[in-house]
């Protein structure tokens, strides 16, 4: 389970809201609720994440990758939306420079990428 996940199943409980009630307040089915709390649901969308932080009151750092990935070069989003990157992925190939530049076409970020996964598998 990660620290998002179990910030969302423990404030919920605290707040003795069960999972039909806080899915209905954001608009999700229960089940949907379920597979966040165990940590199963992945790639949330920034509304979603914004909803579940805003009703139970908690700030994490998803919320914090949210707003890294708004700032995200307009070519490594193309990549990233055309690849399915995961948004840890995303976020880290946006903190990378050499020599403070940084690759400027879609193509070019998917050879970095295919580079660094080739390297550390």
């Amino acid at each position: 389970m990660d620290d998002f996940a179990k910030k969302v199943r423990d404030r919920r409980q605290q707040e003795k809201l069960s999972q039909q009630e806080l899915a209905d307040r954001v608009g999700i089915s229960r089940n949907y609720l379920s597979q966040i709390e165990r940590g199963q649901a992945k790639n949330l969308s920034w509304q979603l994440v914004e909803k579940l932080t805003s009703i139970l009151g908690i700030k994490d750092e998803t919320t914090d990758k949210q707003e890294e990935l708004a700032d995200i070069p307009p070519s490594l989003a193309e990549f990233a939306k055309k690849a399915g990157l995961p948004t840890d992925d995303t976020i880290m190939l946006a903190r990378l420079k050499y020599r403070g530049q940084q690759p400027t076409t879609a193509e070019k970020w998917e050879l970095l990428y295919n580079v660094i996964k080739m390297t550390v598998q």
